[in-house]
């Protein structure tokens, strides 16, 4: 599983980058709150035991595609029902939905524990078969793997979705393919650290 900090990263890459310029910068705040409380949902399961693995024949069902839209949705129809947001309503529907996902993304790329992807119309798990991403080590100020494990998360995840913004908000030119360009290799040295690792 991908660690709080890669989850929230990825929330935050996506509220930056469709966030509106006329905004107050509280609304903001709350809005990137709760794209990270979003992309952090599916790991209720670690406080609810009804929702746990143990409780479903091993399987996370909080890890399915239907799950990590559950809030989202909830979240676009709150907003379509209070019309504050109605000019960027598609923008921001968008961004919770990607936000709930952005949590399967990350644990399918550490390719340890199966996911039961499309639970509850199939009860089959998927796993990657490559380890892009770190498993997150057991948090302990005393665990040296914690510490490895996150900072090779933050050196895939952080260039990656940098660079990903840029691209989505129109700001890579000519004088940032240089800088991008380093980004991803730094990235890819990275990936490469993880996925020497073993599983």
């Amino acid at each position: 599983m991908s660690s709080f900090f890669g989850h929230s990263l990825a929330a935050y890459a996506l509220a930056s980058a469709t966030q509106d310029g006329r905004g107050p910068a509280t609304r903001k705040f709350v809005w990137a709150g709760w794209l990270i409380v979003l992309a952090s949902a599916p790991d209720i399961d670690y406080l609810i035991p009804a929702l746990n693995s143990r409780a479903h024949n091993g399987l996370r069902i909080t890890h399915s595609v239907a799950f990590s839209l559950a809030l989202p949705l909830c979240t676009v129809a709150a907003l379509y029902l209070t019309g504050r947001c109605r000019p960027r309503l598609k923008t921001l529907s968008a961004c919770a939905a990607l936000a709930g996902l952005s949590h399967l993304v990350l644990d399918f790329l550490v390719g340890v524990t199966p996911l039961p992807l499309l639970w509850p119309f199939g009860g089959a798990a998927f796993t990657s078969p490559f380890g892009i991403l770190p498993s997150a080590g057991g948090v302990r100020l005393s665990n040296y793997y914690f510490y490895r494990n996150l900072l090779i998360e933050m050196g895939v995840l952080a260039p990656t979705l940098y660079v990903a913004r840029g691209v989505y908000c129109g700001a890579a030119g000519v004088r940032s393919r240089a800088r991008v360009i380093v980004l991803l290799v730094i990235a890819g040295c990275f990936i490469a650290w993880s996925l020497s690792l073993s599983r």
